[in-house]
């Protein structure tokens, strides 16, 4: 299946962003190809989580609660009055 695959692959993407996260907590030669590779890892990882939840493998589905939606919703209501 198409989706099977495109689960295994974000699986994927998602091990070897986390890997390149736990070297930038130990190692840092602070050259600009490590920063490089920091600032890709991390932008896989917010590509490959802001796809649909049915397209995530199944360890990274997490249930929204209803209150954190009430949050979202007091914080959209705060932003929308700031920008008044």
């Amino acid at each position: 299946m198409q989706l099977d695959r495109i689960k295994t692959m974000v699986a994927e993407i998602l091990q070897t962003t986390r890997e390149v996260e736990e070297w930038r907590n130990d190692y840092d030669p602070g050259s600009q190809e490590w920063y490089t590779l920091v600032n890709l890892a991390q932008t896989a990882e917010s590509l490959a989580l802001s796809l649909p939840v049915e397209m995530l493998p199944d360890a990274e589905w997490r249930w929204v609660s209803s209150s954190e939606y009430a949050v979202v919703d007091e914080i959209l209501d705060a932003l929308k009055e700031a920008g008044k």
